[in-house]
């Protein structure tokens, strides 16, 4: 999660927001980042969150793109270390100890970046619809970020997220070890 919120502040500052790093949040420590509640909901039902890093997009040159980019790249880090994890996977997963840790690190990864696609708020996936939307569309959209919380909760105790959750985090494994174990010839 800490590389996730990192990768937020990170983008935000090469666009010309100064708000990451002046809450102190353009850091990988996992201090910097920890949301109290949101780390033990992680440990009790293996669901948690960090404090968002804050940006302020009218930094950004073109707040739509600003705001977009911002919003990809808390995933695009999540898959970006699912790569290496599967990697390291490959070359160390037999090791008992190691490969149950990376082995839970590359599927926490998964979750990570697909669940913070998805275009519900708060999640990184409504600010990229919202970026993406015509601008009409985009702010009738906004005026029901308030109720993103609620439909989230109903679609995570319901269960239903899992239906378009486990295909898309399968789609997205089998993406992965393909592109990491093609060069070996395996897969």
């Amino acid at each position: 999660m800490s590389f996730h919120e990192f990768s937020h502040g990170y983008v935000a500052d090469k666009l010309g927001d100064p708000t990451p790093r002046q809450s102190g949040r353009l850091t990988l420590n996992p201090l910097a980042h920890i949301d109290p509640l949101g780390l033990i909901m992680l440990f009790i039902i293996y669901f948690g969150w960090a404090k968002p890093v804050p940006i302020n997009p009218y930094y950004f040159k073109d707040r739509r793109k600003g705001v977009l980019y911002v919003a990809l790249a808390g995933p695009l880090s999540n898959i970006f270390l699912a790569i290496i994890t599967r990697i390291l996977m490959f070359y160390f997963g037999s090791i008992p100890v190691l490969g149950l840790f990376l082995t839970i690190l590359y599927q926490y990864n998964l979750v990570f970046a697909v669940f913070n696609i998805i275009p519900i708020p708060p999640l990184d996936g409504s600010k990229v619809l919202w970026s993406i939307l015509p601008q009409k569309e985009a702010y009738i959209y906004s005026q029901y970020e308030q109720y993103g919380q609620i439909a989230l909760l109903l679609l995570l105790f319901t269960g239903i997220i899992n239906l378009f959750m486990t295909p898309l985090m399968m789609g997205l494994d089998r993406l992965i070890s393909k592109i990491i174990l093609f060069p070996f010839g395996v897969g």
